[in-house]
Formats: structure tokens, sequence, C-alpha cells
């Protein structure tokens, strides 16, 4: 009876969302999907209209937060609620983040911004979701384990985010890894999503590359038909982060929701690791854009990313590089 009234209640939510087309807003969780009609995109799209609330007590948001995962799970076909909880409360401060990083040989954060948290993440060493056995979801790990990633190593993902958003990580299941590592004020239209692309030829600088390459790497995850207009306002080489070549981008596009275009801006950190281009992408509504803009900006300059052994030795760290996901079985 009491999941009965939570499957209910997470459906009101979902529909009142629908309505406002706050799930239209956002990308999908999958990067890429190799064929059409998946059930698992759709899955995505619908958690992504999950409403938490922006303002008040750190304690009430994280209750609210932690119900609707809960519910949500119930909604979503091969998720345990263990598993849509661990994204829904996913947290980590300065400190852990800088013992992943001291024992990976890497430079430490100094601080992150106020109203912001720092989300670290390893992705990579697996295979997209296979879906039917026909269909593939690729995830941002697999992009990036397909474009050359040797045996045990993995992409470190570090970034600064809002302290009140929704964040989602990469599901790992027995059918493969789908999703990407994201977070996002999904009522209001405001979203960071981490995206790749794989490169024929690593050597080619970043500033060469044209407007429908940034296109097919920034927008990865929304379909041709609810799309137009990308355009990139502004492409500048940056100084390199721990001598990877790095590109900031500012663009805009309009997105078709219910049939009317709504304008979109953004800005982009981009940076080529390995033979993979990494990417966050910082956007919101044109009419968000005036007063959201400096903190896209903070997340995106905060944005690193790096190939890493897929183990260190425990001893330097006490925490792990990775949340813990549960798959179908519940196994982990």
């Amino acid at each position: 009876r009491i999941l009965a009234k939570m499957r209910t209640s997470v459906a009101a939510v979902l529909l009142v969302g629908a309505a406002q087309g706050v799930g239209a807003f956002m990308p999908s969780a999958a990067p890429c999907l190799r064929a059409s009609g998946s059930s698992r995109a759709v899955c995505a799209a619908s958690k992504q209209a999950v409403v938490m609330q922006e303002q008040g007590q750190a304690s009430r948001r994280e209750a609210i937060g932690t119900a609707f995962a809960a519910g949500l799970a119930t909604l979503i076909p091969g998720r345990s609620v263990d598993a849509a909880g661990l994204a829904f409360g996913y947290g980590a401060n300065v400190n852990e983040v800088n013992a992943q990083l001291t024992a990976y040989g890497l430079k430490a954060i100094n601080e992150v911004p106020g109203g912001f948290k720092p989300l670290i993440q390893a992705v990579g060493g697996q295979v997209g979701a296979n879906v039917d056995g026909s269909k593939i979801i690729d995830s941002i790990g697999s992009i990036v384990t397909e474009g050359g990633l040797k045996v045990g190593e993995r992409l470190l993902i570090l970034f600064n985010y809002p302290g009140g958003w929704i964040v989602s990580l990469p599901t790992l299941t027995a059918n493969g890894e789908s999703g990407t590592v994201s977070a996002g004020n999904y009522v209001k239209g405001d979203s960071l999503v981490v995206t790749a692309k794989n490169l024929k030829d690593a050597s080619t600088p970043l500033e060469t590359y044209d407007v429908k390459f940034y296109e097919d790497m920034l927008l990865q995850q929304i379909s041709q038909s609810q799309q137009q207009g990308f355009k990139l306002i502004k492409k500048t080489k940056v100084e390199p982060i721990d001598g990877q070549e790095t590109m900031d981008i500012e663009y805009k596009y309009d997105l078709f929701v219910n049939g009317n275009a709504l304008g979109r801006h953004g800005y982009a950190k981009v940076v080529k690791v390995g033979n993979s281009v990494v990417a966050l992408g910082a956007q919101t509504t044109d009419g968000r854009w005036k007063k959201n803009k400096e903190d896209l900006a903070k997340a995106t300059g905060s944005f690193r990313a790096h190939i890493v052994k897929a183990e260190f030795e425990s001893k330097k760290s006490g925490v792990s590089i990775n949340t813990d996901i549960k798959n179908d079985a519940g196994g982990l």
C-alpha cells in the first residue's frame, strides 16, 4: 500500500513536470543511442523530470530528494532503490576529493566556491549497455574506452556544481554501462553534462575543428529533430589543464518543446584527453542566461579530466574513487 502511494505521488510529480515541459529542457542521461526506440532512453528522460526544491534548508532538501529517489526507482525498470538513491544522495567534500587526487598523483583543488560542491567520478573500462540484443546505448565511459583507454585505465572527471542540484551518475548493469555524469536544476532548465567524442587524429589542434564537430559533441544527447540553429558564439584556446589542450566554448541553439523553439545558451570547457575530447557543457534557457551565466562559468572553469589507473593503493586514501552502484541482480 505504501509503495502504491509512493508510485502515485511520484507519477503525479512527473506528470506535472511533463506538462510544464521540464523534461524537454534537459538532454537524456545516455550520450548516444545507436538505434532509436530505447526504453532506457525514455526512462532516463523521465528520471530527469523529478522536481526538487532549489531553496530551503539542506536537511529538508535531502529528505525530499531521498524520498523521490526511492519512489522513482519503483517506476524505472532495472534500477534498484539503492542505485537511484545513490545518484540523488551523491556527496563528497574537498578533503575526500583531495585524498583521491593525491592518491593518483594529481594536483589538489584549493577551494570550492560558496554554494558549490565538488563532484569526482571515474568512468570507462565498460561497454555500452545492450538494450535488446540489437540496440546499444553508448555511455560516457564506453565512448572514452573505445577511444583508446588501455586495460586498467579510467577517465577521472572532476568539477564543481551548485549544491542544490540533482546529481546523476552512470549506471552499470549486467548489460553494460549507460548514462553520463551530470547535475541539474531540472525544474528551471539548468544543467551540467559531461560529453565526449573520439578523435580520428589526436594531433589535430582543437581550434581547427569546425562548428559541426562541437555541435555533435555538445548536443549528442539530443536528436536532430529536437534542436536546430547551433551556433558557436566564441571559441577560445586557453591554458592547458595539466598539459592537456583545452578550449573554452560559448554556444547557443534552439530546443523544440511541444512544437515551440526555446533558446538555450551555454558555456563548455573542452579538454583533449588521449584520443578523445571530453567536455563539460553548462547551459540554461535564454531567459535565465544573464542571471546564471556566472555560476555556469564557475562550473566549467573547475572542470578537469585525467586518464588514471583503475586502482590505487588503499593506504594512500581511505575513500573509494567511484560511487558504488548496484546492478540489476542486486550485486555490486
